[in-house]
């Protein structure tokens, strides 16, 4: 990918003004996302309302400084950490075991995976990312997303229960305008085109009474978690073999989100990043069975908002892996970051989604002719990720084991397709040396 294609590249440093101004971009698209995870798992655990708060506190400073701790000195790629959903599914669905239990099992398993990346078992695995590998990997990221932005946009959430044609169609001209925006707009102004469309879609949706300012009005200043951690490791088998397949999706998950945001920005340095990256990613789960919160991962939404943003710099995720953390300590923070309707988020990640979509077909087609098996090993892995993606929550619930972890993560069983597909079932015959 041609970085001259960014007004600031990978290692870039933007002014401290407009790197804030990103890092809230980021930080808007991403925080739903956190509150999501920490309020599954705390209604899988049956907390009380305080234990529930401190949950979500804990969670914000494992994922605010997973990301600082990724961009700085594991990955160093703009990717943003945050709870990983297989293992908030294996969380979830180990619960009655107790919290203990939990701990235990994601500590030693978080270890398995950290020891296997600082042994620099990593490399071998960089000739499985082939281009048709790397593009699914771009697309499902995409598809996968579909079935959290559905009903947002749709104006369904927790004070509506009913679908909206207002709310979908200015959520659809809201994609449309973001777009324009990117298009039209230049210099840095063209970098902002995700904020003011934030911005735009926030005050149109105040107007119509779909943002509610309670939850800001509520919120206290300054808090602070309490307790910290309540550590108690237990040791079960089960859970220990459950959360190993875990972090086998989370590290092809991980990889997946390197490789992505390598392809649309820059490769030389993936080599060193996988390993370190899944290196930081052992690391922080362990740090998350100390505090009893969802291991992180590097999310795949990054290439998307890169692409739209044109801001390929890694400094403005660590200014917002700064100000998720803040965020945990100061709720007014947090509140006005959930001030933005999940209709308006759901509509700029479209926006982010088309433009990785684009970038997906370029990395496929990259100068050369595509034969018949490669439209099977792109199809089949796309369709089927993309169907399971769309599997009713509560048949992903009575899965068991290896079941739940990959059939319920339609990207990762893709990317686990597309690799059975490109390197066994379709692997191309070497090509005979001339005499």
């Amino acid at each position: 990918m041609n970085p001259e294609r960014y007004l600031y590249g990978l290692d870039d440093s933007p002014p401290l003004a407009l790197s804030l101004v990103y890092a809230v971009q980021w930080a808007v698209i991403i925080f739903p996302a956190y509150v999501i995870a920490a309020k599954i798992v705390t209604q899988a655990l049956d907390l009380p309302a305080a234990s529930e708060a401190r949950f979500l506190q804990v969670t914000l400073v494992c994922s605010g400084l997973g990301t600082l701790f990724q961009t700085l000195w594991g990955h160093r790629y703009p990717l943003v950490e945050g709870p990983a959903t297989a293992h908030l599914l294996t969380f979830v669905s180990l619960s009655p075991l107790g919290l203990g239990a939990v701990q235990g099992a994601t500590l030693a398993a978080a270890a398995c995976l950290a020891l296997v990346a600082a042994a620099g078992a990593v490399r071998p695995l960089l000739r499985l990312f082939t281009p048709n590998v790397v593009g699914v990997i771009l697309m499902l990221i995409a598809f996968s997303l579909l079935p959290h932005l559905i009903p947002p946009i749709l104006g369904l959430d927790s004070r509506h229960g009913d679908a909206s044609a207002l709310v979908l169609a200015i959520a659809l001209a809201l994609m449309v305008i973001i777009a324009v925006l990117g298009h039209r707009l230049r210099g840095l102004w063209k970098t902002c085109n995700m904020a003011l469309g934030l911005l735009l879609g926030t005050v149109v949706f105040a107007f119509l009474g779909r943002v509610s300012w309670t939850p800001l009005l509520a919120a206290p200043w300054l808090s602070l978690p309490r307790p910290w951690s309540s550590f108690s490791p237990q040791w079960h088998a089960d859970a220990f073999i459950a959360f190993v397949l875990t972090y086998v999706a989370i590290a092809v998950n991980s990889m997946g989100s390197i490789q992505g945001i390598a392809a649309v920005t820059q490769s030389t340095r993936l080599d060193s990043a996988l390993r370190r990256g899944l290196l930081a990613t052992g690391i922080s789960g362990m740090v998350c069975a100390v505090f009893g919160v969802v291991g992180t991962v590097s999310y795949s939404t990054g290439p998307g908002v890169v692409l739209a943003s044109r801001v390929a710099s890694r400094f403005p995720l660590a200014w917002c892996g700064l100000l998720v953390t803040a965020a945990a300590f100061f709720p007014k923070v947090a509140a006005a970051l959930t001030l933005v309707p999940p209709a308006v988020v759901a509509s700029a990640l479209c926006v982010a989604m088309a433009g990785q979509l684009g970038a997906a077909l370029a990395v496929i087609a990259a100068d050369r002719t595509l034969a018949a098996r490669d439209y099977f090993v792109v199809g089949l892995p796309v369709l089927i990720g993309t169907l399971l993606a769309f599997l009713p929550q509560s048949f992903i619930v009575s899965l068991s084991g290896m079941g739940r972890v990959f059939l319920g993560n339609g990207m990762v069983s893709g990317i686990v397709l597309v690799m059975l597909l490109e390197h066994g079932v379709f692997v191309q015959p070497k090509k005979e040396s001339p005499a």
